[in-house]
């Protein structure tokens, strides 16, 4: 039998490793991009024609090329990044696999033009040109210090390729896309786009929020706040970036700009991380995504951006503490910037509505309205913490401490406020028993009475279980069953661990044939949701944590069923309150982050001057 396996030749191989570098045109423009900065270009000029496919040219200042380098920088696997195999635990530049150059001129007309920082004044430049992996041609070139790579006709020479590429203009879009990507996280680099002959983006050096401007307007930064979260800065962790308003949102995640070490990646845990820091506040219908830029600067060695040649893909050492510490620096951020009700109606406490060291003290204990039943804990004393219950490292444990205590080190201008004293405000009255209506001065604010107790609970529960606290339980008389679709059956299995210590105590009861997954009985609830329907809240509860996928699943259960307890252990329907209970409420509500929302997103409160109201009746 004749052999059958022999080696490729050069040409095929590097048309085959092309297709991982070189999808489409805006992964060409990404790579040269990318080597611009690398080259320490402070101006970079990007120039398509056709959607990228007859033109990408692009120019920068940067340190240029001798012209031995020129040459040797289109051979495969050359580099001047990496040397050894130690310096990929350490990769501080955007490059370094040495694949992008000698991929695109494979299946391209390419010419490179570049002159060389160090070389003598009045030498000339170096002109390299390589068509669909042919043998370079090299001249000399009167060219000013920096780059130029013009990239024509891409995939002349494999039309297989072209016949996937989409229409010019929705390549071009995919180009935009990643050159803003790029430019955001660099504003210290001049970026400009040209689709033909007009300018599509000009980006100059300033701030990052400057940037942003640049790429997004003034109606988007005015609705932005920045985040800061340096509380692991002695160890090399620093999150920063900008961070949308709840108000400002989207039904798709296209509007979060996530970044390592400067480089934009494509994450799941970073994005879930980004999107449970909102806590729920996100309104609109449906599922809803703010508008973030964050990036996560971290020493090298903590990540691995060798995943795939596109280098959109990290692997973190420790996923979970990347995942708190996200959504920590997030959580702090949105809290301090305009989440919480105004700090000229409540004042501006950010302590908890009471601490779990100190039980039973203190008015709003006494007449604690937002619990129907006793306090969680109460019948017990104090809380207890246990941190070794299931599903939490110390460490977790202290970034969520750091979390709530405001260590990540961002106080907004809410937080600067003179506090009023609560006695000038004036409660006016209630609304069809489920509003409280309140004045001070020239306004007046509607509050729904069961959106602000739903957040004073899951505040607490929230706070009080990740400080490794078990919710009491209330085991019933006669266990109650629920049938799972299979779905539900896995993610309640899943969560078994961490329902038990939310007070939920759940036994398989074998297969369910109604719905195909299993039947479990229900054996204990929550002590605060004592004489409500168990088997609608476990349900509704097995639905929401089906749902649930990414990364941080745990996490994202976790603050499902907290929501779920919260809601069901207050206040639901229309319910008269004494002074004393609506200034207890103001209080409570007054103490915890997010208050201006329910955890579920909806809007607590709304505010109303006496300009609205005279306007309405057209008076002066």
């Amino acid at each position: 039998m004749a052999d059958k396996i022999k080696l490729m030749d050069e040409l095929l191989s590097s048309k085959i490793a092309a297709g991982e570098v070189v999808e489409r045109p805006a992964s060409v423009v990404k790579e040269l991009i990318e080597n611009s900065i690398d080259a320490g270009a402070k101006a970079i000029n990007i120039e398509v024609g056709e959607g990228g496919r007859r033109l990408i040219k692009v120019s920068d200042d940067g340190f240029g090329m001798s012209k031995a380098d020129a040459v040797m920088a289109f051979s495969r696997h050359a580099t001047s990044k990496v040397y050894e195999e130690k310096d990929l635990s350490s990769i501080r530049t955007m490059g370094f696999r040495g694949e992008a150059l000698s991929s695109i001129a494979s299946v391209a007309r390419v010419t490179l033009i570049s002159r060389d920082i160090d070389a003598p004044y009045d030498a000339p430049g170096v002109r390299v040109q390589v068509d669909g992996g042919s043998e370079p041609m090299v001249t000399g070139d009167s060219h000013p210090r920096g780059t130029v790579v013009e990239v024509r006709d891409l995939f002349y020479n494999t039309p297989g390729r072209g016949k996937f590429m989409r229409t010019a203009r929705t390549e071009y879009g995919r180009i935009l896309d990643i050159v803003k990507k790029i430019a955001i996280v660099n504003p210290d680099i001049k970026m400009t786009l040209y689709n033909g002959s007009a300018s599509a983006l000009e980006a100059g050096r300033g701030t990052l929020k400057e940037r942003i401007l640049d790429i997004f307007g003034a109606d988007i930064v005015s609705e932005l706040s920045e985040i800061k979260g340096d509380a692991y800065q002695e160890r090399g962790f620093i999150v920063k970036g900008f961070a949308s308003k709840p108000t400002l949102n989207y039904s798709n995640a296209n509007h979060i700009y996530l970044y390592v070490n400067g480089r934009p990646v494509k994450d799941r845990t970073i994005t879930r991380a980004v999107i449970d820091g909102y806590c729920g506040t996100l309104q609109g219908a449906g599922r809803r995504y703010p508008f973030v830029v964050l990036d996560l600067t971290m020493p090298p060695q903590e990540v691995d951006v060798n995943v795939h040649p596109a280098k959109t893909e990290v692997r973190f050492r420790d996923n979970s503490f990347i995942y708190h510490l996200v959504k920590g620096s997030v959580r702090k951020t949105v809290a301090g910037e305009g989440t919480s009700l105004p700090d000229e109606v409540f004042g501006g406490s950010t302590s908890p509505p009471y601490d779990s060291a100190d039980s039973g003290k203190g008015e709003d204990r006494k007449n604690p309205l937002y619990l129907v039943g006793a306090r969680v804990g109460e019948q017990g004393g104090k809380w207890k913490p246990d941190a070794g219950k299931p599903g939490f490292s110390a460490e977790e444990l202290e970034i969520e401490e750091k979390c709530t205590s405001g260590e990540f080190g961002f106080k907004g201008p809410v937080a600067a406020l003179i506090n009023p004293d609560l006695s000038e405000m004036d409660i006016v009255g209630q609304l069809w028993g489920e509003f409280l209506i309140v004045q001070r001065s020239e306004d007046f604010f509607v509050i729904d009475q069961h959106g602000a107790a739903e957040r004073v609970r899951f505040e607490e529960l929230r706070k009080n279980y990740f400080r490794g606290s078990d919710i009491p339980s209330q085991y019933l008389l006669i266990p109650e069953r629920i049938e799972t679709t299979p779905q539900e059956c896995e993610a309640v299995r899943e969560s078994m661990a961490y329902l038990k210590k939310m007070g939920f105590d759940l036994e398989p009861f074998g297969p369910s044939s109604k719905f195909g997954g299993e039947t479990f009985l229900i054996k204990a609830v929550p002590e605060i949701l004592s004489g409500r329907t168990s088997v609608a809240l476990v349900k509704e509860l097995a639905e929401e944590l089906a749902s649930i996928g990414g990364s941080q699943r745990i996490e994202a259960m976790i603050e499902a069923a907290l929501m779920r307890v919260a809601c069901h252990s207050v206040i639901r329907g229309p319910r008269g309150l004494s002074d004393d209970e609506a200034r207890a409420l103001l209080r409570q509500i007054s103490g915890v982050d997010f208050s201006g929302y329910c955890p579920h997103g909806r809007p607590v409160v709304k505010k109303f001057t006496r300009a609205e109201i005279e306007g309405v009746f057209k008076r002066t």
